[in-house]
Formats: C-alpha cells, structure tokens, sequence
C-alpha cells in the first residue's frame, strides 16, 4: 500500500491537501516531488481537547474540519490524500466539501471493511472509483474530474446520512 501511495506522489502536480499524513516516507516524497506546487498538510494539535479542529502546516492557527469550503475553494485543491482514521468522525461534512474543493483525484487508506462502507456515499457522486486492496488495508481512488454539487442534493444525503446513525445508534442499543 505505501509503495503504491508513494508512486501517486511521485507523479502528482499541482496542489496537494494531506489530511492526518503521519508517515514520513510520505512527508519525504511530497517534499521532493517538484511538481508540486502548494503543499497544505492537516494535523491535529498537539495541545487542548479541540476535535475538530486541526492545524494548517505547523505553525499556523486552528481550522474545523467541517469549514474545509471557507478556506480551499471550489475546485482549487489538485489532489487529496487522507487517513480514514482522521477524518472517520467528520465522514457527513467531508464527503460533500472532498468533492466541491478536489479537482482531480482523492485518496483515501485504511481499514479495507471501512474502506467498502465509504464507496456508497461517494457514488453518489461519480462512478470513477477505484478500490485497491492491501491485505487488511485497502485505497480508495476517486476521480473527481466531472464530479458536481448541488445544494439540495448534499442537503438530502445529509439527512440521510444523519436518519443511518440514528438507526445504527439505535440497533447498537437494542443489541446490548
């Protein structure tokens, strides 16, 4: 899997938005591709209790994550690379706000089971996507490239999404 992430970031150009890259081979390729132009990392702070909140680059303030849209515009990021991990908590808002601010491709690793789950919400979107398993861990590769927003829709799948983990809560509890 890392072979394969680390050959995407040799070939990438452009923009780069990573979420929650804590590996240092990564870090190391992004640093030396040249084509690379703009390079933003979210982390998460190192201090206080702020969930939702990460870090633009190392010194810089704090950011929601659910603000994503207010700081990269509309189609104005190239590509993406994310942990599952990281933004497994802000998976309603993040969907949405990955393809309005993504141009071209999203890559999403991590577990291949959680990995499966995430398909249905971005088919919604496009039906360019890739799944490449690793064993236990898998990459999901989105094309975005024609991939549009609408504000009814993304309200919609909202509430759809918000009605599942109701159910899911619900079905936890009637379980115990």
């Amino acid at each position: 899997m890392e072979k394969f992430i680390l050959n995407e970031i040799k070939k990438m150009e452009g923009t780069l938005l990573g979420i929650g890259l804590h590996n240092e081979k990564f870090l190391s390729a992004i640093k030396k591709n040249k084509k690379i132009i703009i390079c933003n990392f979210l982390n998460e702070p190192k201090k206080g209790f702020k969930k939702k909140k990460f870090q633009v680059n190392e010194r810089s303030r704090t950011v929601n994550i659910k603000k994503l849209r207010k700081i990269f515009h509309r189609k104005k990021t190239d590509n993406i690379i994310c942990n599952l991990k990281v933004i497994k908590p802000f998976l309603k808002s993040f969907v949405k706000d990955s393809v309005y601010i993504n141009r071209k491709t999203l890559y999403i690793y991590g577990n291949k089971n959680e990995i499966k789950d995430l398909v249905c919400k971005y088919k919604r979107y496009t039906d360019k996507l890739q799944i490449k398993a690793y064993g236990p861990k898998a990459i999901l590769i989105i094309d975005n490239t024609d991939t549009k927003n609408n504000f009814f829709k993304d309200l919609g799948y909202w509430w759809q999404d918000t009605f599942n983990n109701i159910l899911d809560i619900l079905t936890n509890i009637l379980a115990n």
